[in-house]
């Protein structure tokens, strides 16, 4: 078995081939037979995910077969359940791509370099932490989080152990949540504009506005809280070589969102399949430029295998997840989860303010943000009965984003929490005040929106 799982990617890039071919090829057998393979996805991966995930497939599993039978549909209808979430499996499993062309170019040690700048105070060092993560973070993704939280262990090495984990939990977390509000790569992100069709050009300036808010807020209060702790004298890397990655690393950030916009634009791709389809072309072309080539093979494609043959969890969310919002679509019960949208169609405030605290409560309890997501999927027609695409997509995206240091069982909350030994509610208890300021900020700027759309 153990022989089976290393290569159970070929067998998931089959299927995510057959799913790049439907997007140009809308065949409804092709469709049952993605979805008849991503059931047996589903019984591979069961087995390995963790607790967690296990418990919400079972949970969507046992709702959407309810749903299932109280509508009306039949047996035949069973495998298409299941397809609808495979694009997303897809660029969950390209995203290591980017990262190996990150660490093939060395962009990883630019961390490094802007951390070791000098800074006299632990205030100045938070600025600087924060900005840093949201700057490299869009790339990165959690490798980011886990340099710059080893490299910050060693700089603050001399600082009390309860200020330093205070002080970490909050700039790398924070910092890193900042990234995903703009980030195209990142999968909250991706799903609401995938769920309510808003074009990423559009949403794109409200994010980056919530984000700039959200930094500055945040680095205002990080200076407060630990303005006056000094810092022994460090050592900064090289001026000259820091700028010129730096400007490398922007100008790249750049490039790649034009290719997705452009894809999205002008080929007229859906957003999600944009992303994905540009970023294997996207990193290759851009590790040959760098002359980093045989980095970005030796590290991309074993880093590919092990990611892609371990998507487990996503793989149980996901696919759970679409049979859930299938079959709730077709229920008769819809009705009645649409009833509290209806009845607050003439107050968008009120209906933004379910949304954030939907995400933020499904959170504490364990709810990945993604299955909170797609629930709110299920009743998107009626949503955006009530809310433009636009201002839907950075409502969506934003209060979803806004939970990810406060996840008590997310992934970079409990990498912080072994690093440094902390109790993960200590860390969720530490960016709660900030998840509930972003969401407020995400609510804010969507009912900006409303003014335009």
């Amino acid at each position: 078995m153990t022989g089976i799982y290393r290569h159970l990617y070929i067998f998931y890039s089959f299927v995510f081939l057959l799913n790049i071919i439907y997007t140009f090829w809308k065949n409804e057998t092709l469709y049952s037979v993605i979805g008849l393979l991503a059931m047996i996805m589903m019984v591979v991966a069961f087995p390995r995910a963790g607790r967690v995930f296990k418990i919400l497939g079972i949970v969507l599993m046992a709702a959407g077969s309810f749903f299932f039978l109280s509508g009306s549909m039949t047996l035949g209808d069973i495998p298409g359940l299941f397809a609808g979430n495979v694009g997303l499996l897809l660029l969950l499993s390209m995203l290591p791509w980017m990262n190996s062309a990150v660490k093939a170019g060395r962009y990883n040690r630019l961390l490094k370099d802007l951390l070791e700048a000098r800074v006299q105070t632990l205030g100045g060092l938070y600025g600087r932490s924060e900005a840093t993560m949201v700057s490299l973070a869009a790339f990165l993704n959690l490798s980011s989080a886990t340099i710059s939280q080893d490299l910050l262990k060693e700089q603050l090495k001399k600082v009390d152990t309860k200020v330093r984990n205070s002080f970490v939990s909050m700039a790398t977390l924070r910092g890193y949540s900042l990234a995903l509000l703009w980030s195209p790569l990142e999968i909250l992100l991706a799903t609401s504009i995938f769920i309510t069709g808003a074009n990423y050009l559009e949403v794109l300036p409200w994010m980056l506005i919530i984000a700039l808010l959200g930094f500055v807020i945040d680095t205002f209060t990080g200076r407060l809280l630990f303005g006056n702790i000094e810092l022994p004298e460090k050592k900064g890397g090289s001026g000259a070589s820091k700028k010129g990655r730096l400007k490398g690393f922007i100008l790249a950030l750049v490039l790649f969102l034009s290719t997705v916009v452009f894809l999205a634009n002008v080929v007229n791709f859906e957003f999600l399949f944009a992303v994905t389809i540009a970023i294997f072309p996207f990193a290759l072309l851009w590790s040959l430029v760098r002359k980093r080539y045989r980095s970005f093979w030796k590290i991309g494609v074993p880093t590919w295998k092990h990611h892609t043959n371990h998507l487990d969890n996503f793989i149980v969310l996901l696919l759970s997840l679409s049979f859930l919002t299938e079959t709730l679509n077709a229920s008769p019960y819809l009705e009645l989860l649409q009833e509290p949208i209806i009845a607050y169609s003439d107050s968008p405030l009120v209906i933004m303010l379910l949304i954030q605290f939907g995400f933020l409560i499904m959170t504490l309890l364990g709810v990945h943000p993604l299955a909170t997501m797609g629930i709110f999927g299920g009743v998107s027609g009626l949503l955006m009965e009530a809310l433009p695409a636009v201002t839907l997509a950075v409502l969506l995206s934003s209060t979803a984003i806004a939970t990810v240091p406060s996840a008590p069982y997310g992934l970079i909350v409990t990498i912080t929490s072994v690093n440094f030994g902390m109790n993960p509610y200590k860390i969720v208890w530490k960016n709660l005040p900030y998840t509930l300021v972003c969401g407020f900020l995400g609510v804010a700027v969507s009912l900006t929106t409303l003014i335009i759309y």
